[in-house]
């Protein structure tokens, strides 16, 4: 019996190493803090990644709306008014822009749908607003084109304008020369 003693008290006086009930609690319970602060931050930082690509997504649109207007304003020899929006011809090349309340189509080679909502379309020449269509299309030619974009709960004003030479505008009206 003593060595059963002895074994035991031997057992006693070497201590076993391990965590008690609550080191295991704490260190739980702040690993659990950690873990939901990681996944709120994570959910923000998604949240915020997907507005901005809407917002690029949209945003680009306008800028490439903007961009092939512009260059298609530029390049052209004559801009006319239509119907349902304004054609625009370089060479034998008609490129034409239809203007609805929630997009705009642009018909050439191929069709582009910007999906935008535009406001107050006008169509002018010498800064005169042209309203409804004439009888020939020289007296539809335009100079400028005025819209009104709405992104966002914001209106954006667009404007063209196209510099005509000498020899254009004289087709417009041949009394003009002496």
């Amino acid at each position: 019996r003593t060595s059963k003693s002895n074994c035991y008290q031997a057992m006693m006086k070497q201590k076993v190493k391990a965590f008690t009930i609550m080191e295991v609690t704490i260190t739980m319970l702040i690993t659990g803090l950690i873990i939901g602060i990681t996944y709120t931050s994570y959910s923000i930082v998604i949240k915020s990644y997907q507005s901005f690509t809407t917002k690029n997504g949209s945003m680009a649109v306008l800028v490439s709306l903007d961009h092939v207007l512009k260059r298609d304003f530029d390049r052209a020899d004559s801009i006319l008014k239509d119907p349902a929006g304004i054609t625009l011809k370089k060479d034998n090349i008609a490129i034409k822009y239809v203007f609805m309340p929630d997009f705009i189509v642009r018909n050439s080679a191929r069709t582009d749908t910007f999906k935008v909502q535009t406001q107050d379309v006008i169509t002018t020449f010498e800064n005169v607003p042209i309203i409804e269509m004439q009888a020939t299309p020289e007296q539809n030619r335009i100079d400028g084109l005025d819209f009104t974009l709405v992104f966002q709960n914001e209106k954006i004003p667009y404007h063209y304008r196209k510099l005509y030479s000498s020899e254009n505008l004289i087709e417009r009206n041949p009394n003009a020369v002496n």
